[in-house]
């Protein structure tokens, strides 16, 4: 099985989950071979290929890239940022349901942002004159297409980047946008904007939240991926000579990610919120156990007061 052989059969299995390989620098030939193996042999302990996915989208480190090499230089994300900023720091401190939210709703924001950049060239308003999300995506997938056909030098980059537009267009024309009744069963109920706005479904649901946030920051990721390979040097530029070492604001962000994600596997105020009030389950967090954390937060907050 070559390299692309081995990758179209871990895709294919991922999009049944509305998940694909991420579009990050690392995914070389081994890291292929890794997911494939964890497809193929899946460590239950480690939630299999899926588990694999979720910690690489999770990954502080990766999380800071793309905040400050793929989010950053790409323009259209510009008037965004500070949501991107919150709900990337929600993620990392487990408030999945801020992350989430906050997300869903930027989407729509950075394609109609994409949709005035490329004004004069890409469709994007109906019969009416008003923003179409379908209209635009559809003359914004063969606007891909073709810039992507053009590149004749590098066919491994232009085979990945053909991946990447068509989990785009699966994921906006198949799912995220469907209407009600079009979503109402399966997996495609879980993902959708139209369901989680105006309905708030599967708030409740700890996995399906989970997955959500695996799949919202994918989505983000693959149109970043997407609107810089639209540009050679941007794209080489934070690619090839992103030098991450020396950059202080992506270490300071690496840094505050890192520490809040080992953090939250112990009890912070977040997880102390989750099984206390979250939760609605008393095996997860007893009144005496809620007691205790009182008088600790008591104490921390008279220490606090000390320092004044």
């Amino acid at each position: 099985m070559n390299l692309w052989e081995a990758y179209e059969k871990v895709d294919k299995h991922l999009n049944e989950k509305l998940l694909t390989i991420p579009p990050y620098p690392c995914v070389s030939g081994k890291k292929v071979q890794e997911l494939l193996d964890s497809l193929e042999n899946p460590d239950p302990a480690w939630g299999g290929l899926d588990g694999e996915i979720l910690r690489m989208v999770k990954n502080p480190w990766q999380r800071a890239y793309q905040v400050e090499y793929r989010f950053k230089p790409t323009k259209i994300f510009n008037d965004f940022m500070k949501i991107i900023e919150s709900a990337t720091y929600d993620l990392m401190i487990g408030n999945y349901i801020c992350s989430y939210l906050s997300l869903v709703p930027v989407v729509e924001a950075i394609l109609r942002k994409w949709s005035i950049d490329k004004s004069n060239e890409i469709e994007s308003v109906n019969k009416k004159g008003d923003f179409s999300i379908y209209v635009f995506e559809k003359n914004l997938v063969k606007y891909l297409n073709e810039k992507n056909n053009e590149r004749h030098s590098n066919i491994k980059f232009q085979k990945w980047i053909s991946n990447q537009i068509k989990y785009f267009d699966f994921m906006i024309r198949e799912v995220f946008y469907l209407r009600f009744n079009a979503s109402e069963d399966g997996v495609k109920k879980e993902f959708n904007r139209n369901r989680t706005l105006h309905l708030l479904d599967n708030i409740e649901d700890t996995v399906a939240l989970r997955d959500n946030n695996t799949r919202i920051f994918l989505l983000l990721d693959i149109i970043a991926e997407l609107y810089l390979s639209l540009d050679e040097e941007l794209y080489v530029n934070n690619t090839f000579y992103a030098e991450y070492e020396k950059n202080i604001d992506f270490n300071l962000r690496w840094k505050i990610y890192l520490k809040n994600a080992m953090e939250s596997i112990h009890h912070t105020d977040m997880t102390i919120i989750q099984f206390a009030f979250l939760q609605q389950n008393k095996k997860y967090m007893s009144d005496e156990q809620k007691q205790k954390l009182i008088e600790q937060k008591e104490l921390q907050i008279q220490l606090i007061q000390s320092k004044r």
